[in-house]
């Protein structure tokens, strides 16, 4: 486990690779982002319901990416003490999300650390900071780490048009099982995310919290150890297979290119 702080030749830095896959320099090597990790290791079928949902949906993800940004960064100030800011469309996907953050009692990452033990982490391309595993290679952001009780607490900001279910659901429930999903890929990013937070710096989540928005409703998902631990191993899995897959392509070569010419 390391724990030793990168020097700022090493800061982590991230990168857009040709192919489209969002990639990070870290610790002197390319990483692929969690989220690059997920998609590429999807099942055909769901790729290609992706794309049809896409064609049917023009400029539906763009929105939802906007979207997304405008409550995490409203959550980021609101944790910092300053006004969300949040615009007047979303304030639907913003109404109830606060009574979660105030759980917190101890705030150790928003974004970026809190701590100065953790500024190692910090990007010199933005004001933000990543996390990353040179043991399983990948790489990534996450949202907020804190504590809440004494007990160490790894969350995530989602916003979704439908709710999260952790469960799953009952036959022909075609939302449930929406929504089902999208849990499941949540829980292993945030299941890779406390994995790649503890071996750079030692800490170790106890417990996940899933903090979902809709029009509708607000939800607060608790994720325990035993099930983080089910899902890192699911996501290294998948991780996996995402190396056996990239080693036999040039994908690597393309991202040093991309990496030196965003560099300079």
């Amino acid at each position: 486990m390391s724990t030793t702080n990168e020097t700022p030749v090493n800061k982590p830095y991230r990168i857009q690779t040709p192919s489209g896959y969002r990639k990070y320099l870290c610790s002197g090597m390319y990483m692929p982002s969690v989220t690059t990790v997920l998609s590429a290791t999807e099942s055909e079928k769901s790729k290609a319901g992706l794309r049809t949902w896409q064609k049917n949906n023009p400029g539906a993800l763009e929105a939802a990416s906007t979207r997304g940004s405008a409550i995490h960064l409203g959550c980021e100030n609101y944790l910092r003490g300053l006004d969300p800011g949040v615009p007047d469309q979303y304030q639907d996907f913003w109404n109830g999300i606060t009574q979660y953050l105030d759980w917190f009692d101890i705030l150790h990452w928003s974004e970026r650390p809190l701590r100065p033990d953790w500024n190692h982490l910090r990007s010199d391309d933005r004001e933000v900071a990543y996390v990353w595993s040179t043991e399983h290679m990948y790489a990534g952001c996450t949202d907020l780490i804190g504590e809440i009780g004494g007990v160490r607490i790894i969350a995530d900001f989602k916003t979704s048009n439908a709710p999260y279910c952790s469960q799953f659901p009952a036959r022909g429930d075609r939302i449930g099982f929406g929504g089902f999903r999208k849990f499941q890929k949540c829980a292993q990013q945030m299941a890779a995310y406390r994995l790649a937070l503890e071996e750079r710096t030692g800490y170790r989540c106890d417990v996940a919290l899933i903090i979902v928005s809709t029009p509708e409703t607000s939800q607060g998902i608790f994720i325990d150890s035993d099930q983080m631990d089910l899902y890192e191993s699911r996501f290294l899995k998948r991780c996996q297979m995402f190396h056996d897959k990239e080693s036999s392509n040039n994908e690597i070569e393309d991202c040093s290119s991309q990496g030196l010419q965003e560099q300079n």
